[in-house]
């Protein structure tokens, strides 16, 4: 018979945590890494980009010009693929102007400025906004207090009505805000993001704490990109209808927020 073992404490869970240096250097990395994997292509990174724009367009092509022709039953499970598909290569999409504020697209930095501000705006994304953010998130990552990002809340700061969420209809309401909403929230008003408390922290205003002078003359620029597509979007649905709208693009940006939450 085997005797249960003892109940871990909370001192012993910590102390497995590894907090010694490890026996390697950034550098020692680096050099481990072959040579090539360093060479930005811009061939190649558009072959990406391009790529994915054709996927794109094709998976619009097809839902806006033959999926009225299909009877009800089949045009209710068409469009959820439509979504699915689609969500998944804008995703692809998002990242590749991720890439570009990492400057990991070209050798050239105003190259990547300009794909990224292009494609980050259609995702209705602020680029120069959340670059810099997402620059002070890499450079704070693991910290409980200056991460840019998500800084999870210690027990003592959780709100009163925390306890009536833990549980599973609890959660699996959270996790819906989350996936759907929780990447928006955070761009608009900083959910989840480290607490500022010397003014309103939004990746949309130019004078936010988040961003220093140099560098909000970009945030307006960033703006006018979203507030462009925004336009787009309105004409778009002026046309088309909002019901279409939402379908061919409000619900795959959805899927996009879910992936990167």
């Amino acid at each position: 018979q085997v005797s249960p073992s003892p109940k871990k404490s909370e001192t012993d869970t910590i102390k497995r945590v590894p907090c010694e240096t490890p026996p390697f250097t950034v550098g020692e990395l680096k050099k481990a890494i072959p040579p090539h994997c360093f060479k930005r292509s811009i061939p190649r990174s558009f072959s990406y980009l391009i790529w994915d724009i054709i996927i794109a367009s094709c998976f619009y092509y097809i839902a806006t010009n033959y999926f009225s022709l299909l009877p009800h039953p089949l045009s209710y499970l068409a469009w959820p693929l439509y979504w699915a598909c689609q969500g998944c290569v804008l995703t692809g999409v998002w990242v590749i102007a991720h890439e570009c504020g990492h400057h990991a697209f070209s050798d050239y930095q105003w190259l990547d400025d300009t794909v990224g501000l292009i494609f980050h705006s259609f995702l209705l994304v602020p680029y120069f906004s959340w670059k810099y953010s997402h620059r002070r998130h890499h450079s704070n990552t693991g910290s409980l207090e200056r991460d840019e990002v998500f800084v999870p809340k210690k027990k003592s700061d959780i709100k009163w009505y925390g306890k009536y969420l833990n549980n599973p209809l609890g959660r699996t309401v959270m996790l819906t805000v989350q996936f759907t909403l929780g990447w928006p929230l955070y761009l608009a008003f900083n959910v989840s993001g480290r607490p500022y408390h010397n003014g309103f922290a939004c990746h949309f205003h130019p004078n936010a704490p988040i961003y220093n002078e140099r560098e909000r003359l970009q945030i307006y620029i960033s703006d006018a990109g979203v507030l462009s597509v925004c336009y787009g979007l309105y004409r778009y649905a002026a046309a088309q209808g909002v019901a279409s709208m939402i379908c061919v693009y409000g619900v795959p940006l959805l899927i996009v927020s879910g992936f990167l939450v």
